[in-house]
Order: structure tokens, then sequence, then C-alpha cells
């Protein structure tokens, strides 16, 4: 998995937050989600670090980079490269198929197709 799988995924990640598990399900996603948000503030860290450090701002100030300028472009690109590390970050220890029966037991769980997407990488996988 890579950052990006990290980075793209956190909205995913806090909608699951909120939906109805068992306890033991949820105790699981729980222990996940607390390692998954400390890869995420590495990754904000970083990004945030590179905002500041090609818009010339310091700490506290605004951080203002224009669309389609040359500061762009070197933010897209450097941020990129982080996005394209691998993450060492452990997978959860059940499969997404585990994750959604879970889900479905309780009545008005929802999550879109976009988010099981997201989600499926961070899971472990349920090829034998």
């Amino acid at each position: 998995m890579k950052l990006a799988n990290v980075f793209n995924a956190r909205p995913a990640i806090v909608r699951l937050a909120t939906l109805k598990m068992a306890p033991r399900v949820a105790y699981d996603v729980l222990k996940f989600s607390r390692r998954f948000d400390a890869e995420f503030e590495i990754v904000e860290k970083q990004r945030v670090s590179l905002l500041m450090e090609i818009s010339g701002a310091g700490e506290g100030e605004d951080i203002t980079i224009e669309p389609n300028s040359p500061e762009f472009d070197r933010f897209v690109a450097a941020f990129d490269e982080v996005l394209a590390v691998d993450s060492d970050m452990a997978v959860c220890p059940m499969t997404i198929h585990t994750l959604i029966a879970a889900l479905d037991a309780s009545e008005g769980n929802t999550l879109s197709v976009q988010d099981i997407a997201m989600l499926e990488v961070l899971f472990e996988s349920d090829a034998a």
C-alpha cells in the first residue's frame, strides 16, 4: 500500500467510525483507526511542510499557492513523490468482506462504492 492510499482513504475512515457494528468488530476497527490516524498525520505534516516551504510562509502564517503557478506545480510534484512512498502500516486484520458483513448486520449503515474502494486496500486480502 502507498501513502496515497492512506491520504485518500481518510474521509472513508471517518465515515466508517460513525457506523454501528458489533463490539468486537468496533474494537478491531478502533485499533486500526488509531494506527491509520498516526500514518495519516505523518503524510499531513509532510504536506503542510511542503506547502510552507514552497510558499515561503512562516509558522502560523496563511499559506497561499495559486493554482497553475510554478509553485503549485512544484508542490504537486513534491507531494506526488511523498504519496508514491510505500507505507509500512499493517493492514487491518479483517477482510473487507468481514467488515461489510458486520456493517450489514446493523440497519442504516451505508458506505458508498467510493468508500469501499478506498477502504479495500487497507484491509486484509480475501485471497488465501
